[in-house]
């Protein structure tokens, strides 16, 4: 089957029917080319399972769950050539603009992009994606898109924005946001992608910094109150930030 996913038209090919499932919100509904293709194997859903346990992964994760890691890595090698990557973070819209927050895990990236809904409005915030959207450059603009891949919340919507600021979140006592230099934003950004070992790095490496020519990146140090919304708001559009 082929799926429209960040504008690919993307034929998957699988072991176990689910992935189909997973990613039906993003089926093409008419005949279509086809940008590339994944095909999974039970190789790839066993590299998945030692990958896990390798990097201290502790629970029970079902065949088929594996499987749709395993389209996920695939992908993130396959798009690298048409200019664009995947990355960690909760993305949304709001005017028009495209937010992404990213941190570690446990960090706080839903909790805060609903304080947003709750400042803004749940009219006026769209979810666009809560785990993994893809981030693709288009005439030289960087968007980013919706994704199956999004976190327990369930939180995606199958449409792009064009993005304008990254957010590294840290928890704090109290708010504030600050505008920060790509140097300081590439270790934290490098935490948050899929980094390839195969000749892609370099490309990938490339993308990175055509983003820090496209985007601003702040620092949001925040607690879990609506105040930490209306801050990171504020410094944005004002851009008060300092390098």
């Amino acid at each position: 089957m082929v799926y429209k996913i960040a504008d690919f038209n993307i034929e998957i090919n699988s072991v176990y029917p689910n992935i189909h499932d997973f990613c039906a919100d993003y089926l093409c509904k008419e005949n279509t080319n086809v940008d590339f293709s994944i095909t999974t194997t039970y190789d790839d859903i066993k590299f998945e399972l030692d990958n896990g346990r390798k990097n201290g992964a502790t629970g029970v994760c079902t065949k088929t769950y594996l499987e749709e890691l395993a389209v996920y890595r695939k992908i993130c090698s396959s798009v690298l050539q048409y200019d664009a990557f995947l990355m960690h973070g909760a993305l949304i819209e709001h005017d028009g603009k495209g937010y992404l927050f990213t941190a570690k895990s446990g960090t706080g990236k839903t909790t805060h992009i609903n304080l947003w809904k709750e400042l803004f409005g749940d009219d006026k915030v769209t979810i666009v994606n809560g785990d993994k959207p893809i981030i693709r450059f288009i005439d030289g603009k960087a968007y980013a898109y919706g994704t199956p891949w999004c976190g327990k919340e369930g939180y995606n919507v199958n449409t792009r924005v064009e993005l304008c600021a990254i957010i590294f979140l840290e928890r704090a006592v109290d708010n504030s946001i600050l505008k920060i230099s790509s140097d300081v934003a590439l270790p934290r950004i490098l935490s948050q992608i899929m980094l390839t070992d195969s000749p892609n790095l370099g490309k990938q490496l490339e993308l990175i910094d055509r983003l820090f020519s496209s985007v601003n990146t702040y620092l949001l140090k925040c607690n879990m109150d609506i105040e930490a919304a209306r801050v990171a708001y504020a410094g944005m559009s004002s851009d008060d930030g300092r390098e």
